[in-house]
């Protein structure tokens, strides 16, 4: 029989036994061979459920300041320039260019095999050219640039559209519907309330106190006089008003907002055009130029052409005398 002292395979065995005396408690003993290796697998090691959470809560955010930041911020950039991509094709000032984006992007559907129905938009057909084939993502995509399509936003700031209005997704849910009074109302009521114009008091017989609406807002309705005085006709307590005001309020701005990015990008594009025309005029002069300086030339070797033929012709007339 083998000695089980001497045996390596007993070295590295783990004996456990339980102390019954009654000098300590009963409680497990282990016993571990001077070869043994013990490994702790940290994944297994205790936690309570508190800190799995803090765990995973902290997991998320890293990924969403890294990861998913990242991956947002590439996805935007593809569909700023898918959004380009259509912006050219319909409205570009050179006819030719528009017309090979058209062309190019027939010949990519062609060659993919893309179906359309016939009142597919064309930003549908640019999306899907670029996403593929998954129907529910690229009418997402699509939903949310033709909604930058109907709001006038620059390709240039698409990306920051998107992430003001709560990402593709959020657009999507709402659609290419305007924005509710109400939430356009919340997104100026803040700003408004910041403003002051000035302290009108009226009448308490015309216009009574009432404490319900203290610190609260109102809609004064008012006549615009010619001295540059508000002549007040009405006081409306009511939030539907309040709200309606305010949704005006924001739809100006932001129509003063789309109408200065307009101007900005056609004096950019006005820029850019006569950059490009700038080359070819100062080639047409240039070349105004040197055909002037040919015909001086031309001009000068004739007439000295023509004088060294009289210069000659008089020299054989001397010479006969």
């Amino acid at each position: 029989m083998a000695n089980i002292a001497t045996s390596p395979l007993a070295a590295a065995t783990t004996v456990v036994k339980n102390d019954t005396s009654a000098a300590s408690p009963a409680k497990p003993s282990i016993k571990v061979g001077a070869n043994a290796k013990v490994t702790v697998d940290k994944k297994s090691a205790a936690t309570s459920p508190l800190q799995r959470l803090q765990s995973m809560e902290a997991a998320t955010r890293n990924w969403e300041a890294t990861e998913l930041a990242a991956s947002n911020k590439r996805l935007y950039s593809i569909l700023t320039d898918a959004y380009g991509y259509y912006q050219t094709m319909k409205g570009d000032s050179d006819k030719v260019i528009r017309a090979q984006h058209v062309t190019d992007l027939e010949q990519f559907i062609a060659q993919r095999k893309y179906v359309f129905a016939p009142t597919s938009h064309d930003m549908t057909r640019v999306v899907k050219c670029v996403f593929g084939a998954d129907r529910r993502r690229v009418s997402a995509y699509s939903i949310a640039l033709r909604e930058a399509l109907r709001q006038d936003v620059a390709a240039k700031d698409l990306a920051e559209f998107i992430e003001q209005n709560g990402g593709v997704e959020q657009i999507r849910l709402g659609g290419t519907k305007p924005l509710s009074a109400k939430v356009r109302a919340g997104r100026v009521k803040d700003e408004v309330l910041g403003a002051e114009l000035g302290t009108i008091k009226f009448d308490a017989r015309f216009v009574p106190a009432d404490a319900d609406w203290t610190d609260k807002q109102v809609v004064i309705v008012a006549t615009y006089l010619p001295t540059g005085e508000f002549q007040a006709n009405a006081v409306i307590r009511h939030d539907s008003a309040v709200n309606a005001a305010l949704a005006a309020y924001y739809s100006k701005q932001q129509a003063t907002v789309r109408a200065a990015a307009k101007e900005e990008r056609e004096a950019e594009k006005q820029a850019v055009e006569a950059k490009k025309s700038k080359p070819a005029e100062t080639a047409k002069v240039e070349k105004l130029e040197a055909q002037k300086v040919k015909v001086a030339k031309e001009k000068a070797a004739a007439e000295k052409l023509a004088a060294n033929k009289a210069h000659a012709k008089s020299l054989f007339v001397e010479a006969l005398a």
